[in-house]
């Protein structure tokens, strides 16, 4: 199956080589800056992911967040440099070497449902998240060493930590972390899944059609728009209609059509194929996350052997996979940040290359040897095969293509195409030798502490099991230092030279995500981590 997709998508390449080598820059926002908005009309939109859960705090993927981010506010907002900007909050202060979080809530903000802003709602939402019954541990990770939430007054809430932790501030702009009506949350139990989350942003939750099709419409009433947005009060849009369209071509069918005026995800042969397409427009978003590739389980034979971490790391021929299956859209990566994570140690870029003869001696090294009836290398008995899970694109094409690689140097790397919750299940559980890697966030803290902290194995974020203290101890040291401070940023070039010394994955690519668009669809602009767009308030459509 590999081979004849990377036949097809190599001989895309080729046919449309000339035409991605000197194609003008994506069109964004500059192309709507001679119009003038309008009101009205439905936006369309194919997402590349299913659309299951939509509770903030339990969403199963970015395409579920880009809803929940339209429902829900949350109390900061952040761009792409990190500069914070009020949002359900109007002003905070920090003290206590970072212990002491306070913050006063705007005056005048409405739920969908009526109910009006106080600090007992931020509260209670936060303390949903935290409430073990939720089963939010991923989300539950980036709250930090949180002691209690107190609320003075109703417009001042306090969260206080039992240590510092200066790195609370670059979480909680994340739409995890949006505010649910307390009207709205009454009426759930312990453990129930905000299945039509009731917010404060403008849109609001209309409806899930029987065959999935997610609807939210303008909430009239929003005029408390963050700095970011341009246009601060009601969204021009009537309402916008998701579907999960998790077939890429499918996906890229219905904007062809006409069907949906946006989808996400493009292929990167389609992108190659339509980016001088008149009819469309294409905006570039860069992922700020771990570097995709792939967790490799440190406690079970035999990725339990850093040999064959190693060797599965020299073994793997990025730049043929960037290049001839994603058309070069991506970069090619090594390190456990991406391109767009701060403090990212640029010179562990230059850790590893292809050189599959390098590879092959350290197995010899390791006593692995070529089996007597084949290709595939044995030590004591044991043949070297390596089972990786995974549920979707990228990391289905990449795992595809590294298993020829691999077995050139005698891994029988076996591959496993399974659905979300399946794979989370069987992932959480330590089944697996290597997993697809997660997380994505443009601070390190976000990333390396939820995928790397011994204590993340037990809320099922640690998908290496990795568990070092000289690593939890630099990850705890992060998040107790200064944002932005060159002592901050040592420690986490620390930490990321440990996890290399570690090597619990093998590093691919930094992803660039391409969104596309009809040219009607203006002022779509890309949220700070790349994963998802910003809130929809200021996207129009040309009649």
């Amino acid at each position: 199956m590999y081979r004849r997709q990377f036949l097809r998508r190599s001989a895309l390449a080729a046919a449309s080589l000339a035409v991605f080598a000197c194609a003008p820059g994506a069109t964004g926002p500059a192309a709507s800056a001679a119009l003038k908005p309008v009101k009205g009309g439905t936006l369309t939109w194919g997402l590349w992911d299913k659309i299951d859960v939509i509770d903030p705090a339990l969403t199963t993927g970015a395409a579920a967040g880009e809803i929940a981010q339209n429902i829900l506010d949350t109390l900061i907002t952040i761009d792409s440099d990190q500069k914070l900007y009020p949002a359900l909050a109007s002003k905070w202060t920090i003290t206590d070497s970072s212990k002491t979080f306070t913050f006063t809530l705007r005056d005048g903000v409405k739920f969908h449902d009526g109910s009006t802003l106080t600090a007992a709602a931020v509260k209670g939402s936060f303390d949903r998240i935290l409430d073990p019954k939720t089963k939010a541990g991923a989300v539950v990770s980036l709250v930090g060493p949180i002691d209690k939430i107190t609320t003075p007054d109703d417009k001042t809430v306090v969260f206080s930590f039992k240590q510092p932790y200066p790195a609370f501030m670059l979480q909680i702009w994340r739409y995890f972390f949006g505010v649910l009506s307390p009207k709205y949350l009454a009426t759930l139990k312990p453990g129930d899944v905000a299945a039509e989350p009731v917010g404060s942003g403008p849109f609001m939750f209309a409806g899930r059609s029987s065959d999935g099709v997610v609807t939210i419409k303008a909430f009239a009433d929003y005029n408390w728009g963050n700095e970011l947005f341009k246009n601060r009060g009601a969204a021009y849009l009537d309402q916008l209609k998701f579907r999960a369209i998790t077939e890429p071509s499918t996906r890229v069918a219905t904007l062809e059509s006409g069907e949906n005026l946006f989808i996400d995800e493009i292929p990167e042969a389609d992108y190659a194929r339509l980016k001088e397409d008149k009819r469309f427009r294409f905006v570039q978003s860069p992922r700020a996350s771990h570097t995709l590739g792939f967790s490799m389980n440190v406690t079970k034979a035999p990725t339990d052997d850093h040999a064959v971490r190693e060797a599965v790391n020299w073994a793997v021929d990025r730049k043929s996979i960037v290049d001839k299956i994603f058309f070069g859209v991506h970069h090619v990566s090594m390190g456990p940040l991406s391109e767009g994570v701060w403090a990212r140690d640029e010179s562990i870029e230059k850790s590893f290359g292809y050189d599959p003869a390098k590879a092959k001696k350290i197995l010899d090294d390791a006593g692995w040897k070529a089996g007597a009836s084949g290709p595939i290398r044995e030590k004591s008995g044991q043949k070297l095969e390596i089972a990786l899970a995974t549920f979707r694109s990228p990391w289905t094409e990449i795992a595809q293509a590294m298993q020829s690689q691999l077995r050139d140097i005698g891994i029988d790397l076996k591959v496993q195409v399974m659905e979300r919750g399946p794979y989370l299940d069987f992932v959480r559980a330590y089944k697996h030798n290597m997993a697809a890697t997660s997380s994505t966030a443009i601070d390190p803290d976000g990333i390396l502490r939820v995928c790397y902290h011994s204590a993340n194995r037990v809320s099922g974020s640690n998908f290496s099991n990795t568990n070092d203290p000289q690593l939890d101890a630099l990850l705890v040291k992060g998040q107790s230092q200064d944002l932005s401070t060159p002592e901050r940023k040592q420690t986490y070039v620390d930490a990321q030279k440990r996890v290399m010394e570690i090597l619990p994955f093998v590093g691919v690519m930094s992803q660039v995500r391409v969104e596309a668009m009809s040219t009607k669809v203006h002022d779509f602009k890309p949220g700070p981590d790349g994963l998802t767009g910003t809130a929809m308030n200021d996207v129009w459509l040309e009649s």
